[in-house]
């Protein structure tokens, strides 16, 4: 399976922090503007990318529709889903 990029991984981890304090996913939008990108095209690519590469899944066409699908691994060797 591929790496992600840098960028891959900060919006991934942005993903992660997102719901964690609100309960739900970012939109597309919200997304390309905590990383100054104006295009949601842009961001939708990422997304993608991310996708492909196993560590979250896209539900249709849902504004909030992202799930997060990779294991973190804590220091001690844990799993926590």
């Amino acid at each position: 399976m591929k790496k992600l990029t840098e960028r891959q991984k900060q919006i991934l981890s942005f993903i992660r922090v997102y719901k964690a304090k609100t309960g739900e996913a970012p939109t597309v939008r919200e997304i390309g503007n905590a990383f100054g990108m104006s295009s949601t095209n842009g961001v939708s690519n990422h997304l993608k990318a991310i996708e492909a590469k196993g560590k979250l899944k896209r539900l249709g066409f849902m504004p909030r529709g992202i799930e997060v699908l990779d294991n973190l691994r804590m220091p001690f060797g844990g799993l926590v889903s």
